[in-house]
């Protein structure tokens, strides 16, 4: 794990998919060493795709290809319904997207800006962590929350909609290795608001789902807690 102080020092703690943890050159065989996760990871989801195609969110009966990874989405209705499946499909979702600006936003700013920048520093280990545990504390939290916020308010058009389609892709990962990545800036709270604002942004202008913008606020923040916790262990 390299943890330097010229890293602490900086305010925005990213480093170039091509250099090390401090942006000096590092070799080939070294380079991917360093950034073994974030290229696994890249490799699973473009593989998918190559093989499958895009996933959907609602169209679960086109194709063999939508029906099958329709079946490994994250569903919150299977809380309830199919609770085991629930529980595997948190370990499966995270490899299907929905998109070309899906997976590219996943793959140019989540891994090769956000990931890669946090596994130089801190390591294989660490990130993978972060990243994966994303799906086994955002997405069982909202879960909950969406089914017991339906059983409370049946007539609720925003608790209805979790229900009506899956979620999917890498994002809540990344937005959790983005909060950790925030405790190596020389200041924190910066880092920290970009996602506010990206999501206001998301919000008001490109019009996405407010279900979205919760988790990935979540997982920032609770990605900041919990490397915050590490660093005092």
């Amino acid at each position: 794990m390299n943890q330097n102080n010229p890293q602490k020092e900086r305010i925005f703690p990213f480093v170039w998919p091509w250099k090390g943890a401090d942006n000096e050159n590092v070799s080939l065989g070294k380079l991917i060493r360093l950034k073994s996760f974030s290229i696994l990871y890249l490799i699973i989801i473009w593989s998918i795709i190559g093989i499958l195609g895009f996933a959907s969110t609602r169209n679960c009966e086109g194709t063999w290809q939508l029906a099958l990874q329709c079946d490994f989405a994250f569903w919150v209705k299977n809380l309830r319904e199919a609770p085991l499946i629930f529980v595997r499909n948190m370990f499966t979702t995270l490899f299907l997207h929905n998109g070309f600006d899906h997976i590219l936003f996943v793959s140019i700013l989540g891994i090769l800006v956000i990931v890669q920048s946090h596994e130089a520093i801190f390591g294989f280990k660490t990130t993978a962590l972060i990243f994966l545990s994303a799906y086994l504390t955002v997405a069982p939290f909202f879960g909950v929350f969406y089914t017991i916020g339906l059983n409370l308010f049946p007539d609720s058009v925003f608790m209805q909609f979790a229900f009506e389609r899956n979620w999917m892709g890498g994002s809540i990962g990344m937005f959790q290795v983005y909060g950790a990545l925030a405790t190596k800036s020389r200041k924190p709270w910066i880092i920290l608001m970009i996602p506010v604002v990206f999501e206001i942004f998301n919000l008001s202008v490109l019009g996405i789902d407010l279900h979205i913008s919760l988790m990935h606020l979540m997982a920032t923040f609770l990605g900041y807690g919990i490397s915050v916790w590490f660093v005092r262990r």
